[in-house]
């Protein structure tokens, strides 16, 4: 679901998403849903809107595909994505007060990927940025392996899918 522009209905659209690059997974998205933050940036109110976006940041899926580097999540393993990573090396993540990563901590301008400032997503060759490292309204998305919690394979993705928030 393809926001083009503030506050217009979402569109069902057709998306390429690129393989995962260095330090990222690709995950099939099983389950999202709805949160307030997601109607708030689509509205755009007070804020400098990114668009064309793909919403979303509470979900639950599979890690379909990983980029190189990635040692701790495999395909098939399950995952919630969360819009605060770690990156396991900063002062804050080292640190036992804060989880505020210097690296992965909350963008909501960033709209593309760390590693090399472009989106995963397109349309006929024009990008579509990310919404909080994740854009979970979207059958694949691909995020930074920092921002993915692996989770009990029992556990039913369907209600976790909110834990992620």
């Amino acid at each position: 679901a393809v926001a083009w522009e503030a506050g217009k209905p979402l569109s069902m659209e057709e998306v390429e998403v690129a393989p995962p690059q260095a330090m990222e997974v690709r995950v099939k998205i099983l389950y999202t849903a709805l949160c307030h933050t997601d109607v708030y940036f689509w509205e755009a109110k007070g804020q400098t809107p990114v668009f064309p976006r793909i919403l979303g940041h509470e979900a639950g899926g599979i890690v379909e595909s990983v980029g190189e580097g990635v040692t701790e999540l495999v395909p098939g393993d399950h995952v919630l994505p969360v819009f605060t990573g770690e990156c396991k090396e900063c002062a804050h993540c080292m640190s036992e007060e804060s989880n505020l990563c210097d690296l992965l901590r909350i963008n909501v301008d960033r709209g593309v990927m760390i590693s090399d400032g472009q989106p995963r997503f397109t349309i006929d060759g024009k990008p579509i940025f990310h919404f909080l490292g994740t854009s979970t309204f979207s059958e694949y998305t691909v995020i930074h392996v920092g921002c993915v919690a692996k989770i009990d394979p029992e556990a039913p993705l369907d209600k976790v899918c909110l834990l992620s928030c």
